[in-house]
């Protein structure tokens, strides 16, 4: 789970709203699936990358936006290669995510 602060999109703000917003319209549709394992079982909450940027929504707009661009249908990688390429950075990050 996140250790910093967050402010989940049903608490945001109507700036931070509009940014969540925009960041979600360039994802793929199956991103906006519930993934079980991120589910914190004592709050139900689910843990979310976009969210983590939520205190400086200026900067998690751009930021999240260049990866949502990056996921476009219209580019010549499959899902299935964001997956092994998004795996092998988490993994040499250190990263669960």
């Amino acid at each position: 789970m996140t250790w910093i602060r967050t402010i989940p999109p049903a608490e945001a703000d109507e700036e931070l709203q509009r940014r969540y917003q925009a960041v979600y319209s360039l994802y793929p549709p199956e991103y906006g699936v519930e993934v079980p394992a991120v589910v914190d079982p004592a709050t139900g909450a689910s843990d979310s990358v976009v969210a983590s940027h939520s205190l400086i929504p200026k900067a998690m707009e751009h930021a999240l936006s260049t990866y949502g661009t990056l996921l476009s249908e219209e580019l010549p990688l499959t899902r299935r290669q964001h997956e092994m390429i998004a795996t092998l950075v988490s993994a040499l990050n250190r990263c669960f995510y």
